[in-house]
């Protein structure tokens, strides 16, 4: 179909994008494909169109001798990605199915003599970087009777960032990333038949000096990092999205362990701690320990009292200052709404933006939303809340730099290197900061990038220039994080080779 505008000229046309429709991750987004589970028991994990895989309920199952086949399942855990609508609700269970077939004669080591045989647990591997480490897994197979081992290979569980070679019987592992593990097992395939055996699963895990910990991310800690979920006034519990660490169980305030809750039959929202216990992988100074990491829920009622809705029956996810002073939104939910986008975030006195700060500030954000919920006496009015929020330190300098000067926009390696060639170089580039070693050179904002050069500077803000002027200028070396490294003086008597520098 096609339309027809007739229009005399000149004439001006005006489209308007169309919304983006929101998505819903799912299981069938997900698509986890290829899961498999061998006769041995084995895990194949499956591929992931999108989204990632952060734990699973079973890394392994035992042998199938039964004579026939085994229906087998896993349950994997996957972070759901950020542009969906359902982002908020952190992550998605997602269960895949397959068939163990049962073990051949040929295939059991019992029934099989020629089957090669696991003969000790291969050593945890610690300390993996990018040059490699190699395990020679024939020290730790046996051949069967009347038949050598032909060939191995190593089968990953949860090890993405970990690589994996084999050359004969030498397995080697590499990585580029620090603060990374899996579970690897290795089988052993004999020459004559089809029998293979699994050695113990071992961990492999990179160089980390850091410590895992709840919600603390700096130079010596990572943060699990609980984000979004749930707990339905039903009692169903929507796990949050959380990284690095293998979820153990989940626990109530009276440490009892739960897969969910009571009904809300209070008529109100009710406040509910959920303690999430991990269990610390490998390469972290706390690895194999317990981590216990609370966080608060709001579950709202199965019904509500026809009242007004008052702040104290809102829960704000999401919602965050930056170091920058910038305000990120997030989501209201109260009952009958789960997640509501707010009209207005604002500080206290207004403004959408708050300056800078050198230490962890308490701000109080006001944040207006419409109560959509018939439910409420004050539906459909605009109710605005205070959300209390620390808003953390900037981390750079030149946000409270003071002071301004002059820098050259020539630099060179040597200082003396104005003198050469009979040039003179203007000294315009205009820089924030206090002239001094060991101060930062601010240019835009941002720390200014030297090299580790030197350059003319002129405290006055004036164009007396350098080079051979006839006269005495200052010069600084800045290095690449506009840190002044050095001040000095030159002043060029001609550019015969006879330069003074002071």
């Amino acid at each position: 179909m096609s339309t027809k505008i007739n229009a005399r000229s000149p004439f001006f046309l005006e489209t308007t994008a169309p919304a983006a429709i929101a998505k819903v991750f799912d299981c069938t987004t997900a698509n986890l494909l290829n899961f498999s589970v061998s006769s041995s028991g084995a895990i194949t994990e499956p591929s992931i169109r999108e989204g990632n895989i952060i734990d699973r309920t079973v890394t392994s199952f035992a042998a199938n001798t039964s004579g026939s086949a085994i229906a087998r399942s896993v349950t994997y855990t996957i972070q759901i990605p950020s542009d969906y609508s359902n982002a908020s609700d952190g992550t998605l269970t997602c269960a895949v199915s397959t068939n163990q077939l049962s073990q051949t004669p040929a295939q059991d080591p019992d029934d099989n003599d020629n089957c090669p045989r696991s003969t000790g647990t291969i050593p945890a591997i610690t300390g993996l970087t990018s040059s490699g480490t190699s395990v020679n897994l024939s020290s730790y197979f046996t051949a069967g009777t009347d038949a050598t081992i032909s060939r191995y290979e190593i089968l990953a569980i949860g090890s993405a960032a970990i690589s994996t070679s084999i050359s004969g019987s030498t397995a080697t592992f590499s990585t580029g990333s620090t603060c990374v593990s899996g579970s690897f097992t290795a089988r052993a395939f004999n020459s004559s038949d089809l029998c293979s055996t699994d050695s113990l699963p071992f961990s492999v895990s990179s160089a980390c000096l850091k410590t895992l910990t709840c919600t603390t991310t700096d130079a010596t800690n990572d943060a699990v990092n609980l984000i979004g979920g749930e707990i339905s006034a039903a009692g169903v519990i929507t796990r949050p999205s959380y990284s690095i660490a293998s979820l153990s169980h989940i626990e109530d305030s009276g440490n009892n362990t739960i897969t969910s809750v009571p009904a809300n039959n209070t008529g109100s929202p009710k406040n509910v701690t959920l303690t999430f216990v991990f269990t610390v992988t490998a390469g972290y100074t706390n690895a194999g320990a317990e981590l216990e990491c609370d966080k608060l829920f709001v579950q709202q009622p199965t019904s509500a009292p026809l009242v007004n809705l008052e702040c104290s029956d809102v829960y704000f996810d999401g919602f965050s200052i930056t170091s920058q002073g910038n305000l990120i939104s997030g989501t209201v939910s109260y009952l009958g709404t789960e997640t509501s986008e707010p009209t207005n975030v604002t500080t206290e006195d207004g403004s959408f933006k708050y300056d800078v700060v050198a230490s962890p500030t308490t701000r109080t954000l006001s944040i207006s939303f419409r109560i959509l919920n018939t439910k409420w006496l004050n539906y459909n009015t605009i109710k605005t809340c205070p959300l209390p929020l620390n808003q953390p330190p900037s981390e750079n300098a030149c946000d409270f730099a003071t002071g301004n000067y002059a820098i050259s926009n020539q630099s060179f390696t040597a200082k003396n290197a104005f003198c050469d060639s009979g040039s003179t170089y203007s000294i315009l580039r205009q820089v924030n900061g206090t002239i001094g070693v060991g101060n930062t050179v601010c240019y835009l904002g941002t720390p200014f990038s030297g090299s580790n050069k030197w350059f003319a500077y002129n405290s006055a803000q004036s164009q007396n220039g350098a080079g051979n002027i006839g006269s005495s200028f200052g010069v600084m070396q800045i290095d690449s994080s506009g840190t002044i490294l050095s001040i000095s003086t030159v002043n060029c008597q001609g550019d015969t080779g006879g330069d003074i520098q002071f």
